[in-house]
């Protein structure tokens, strides 16, 4: 049962992490740091894409390593032939 668990829960963290790649993909396509209504590029709008950028990756990278560390411990069995203290 704890295995199963562990399995799931790190199957939601990558499903959490893969949230977060699709909506990194959407803001970029959408044009990412241009909030400002601004025709030209300017410092403050690349500055605003650039850390939801890193923001987002950081986010997903994050989320992934824990939903693999989780998943990793629920697929590895423990190892019956250790003698518990």
């Amino acid at each position: 049962m704890k295995r199963t668990l562990l399995v799931a829960a790190g199957l939601c963290w990558m499903l959490f992490a893969f949230g977060f790649l699709l909506l990194l993909y959407n803001y970029l396509v959408q044009g990412a740091g241009l909030q400002f209504w601004i025709p030209i590029v300017s410092s403050g709008s690349v500055l605003i894409g650039l850390v939801h950028f890193v923001g987002l990756s950081a986010a997903s990278l994050l989320c992934f390593a824990i939903g693999s560390g989780l998943w990793a411990r629920g697929i590895v069995r423990p190892d019956s032939k250790r003698e518990k203290p």
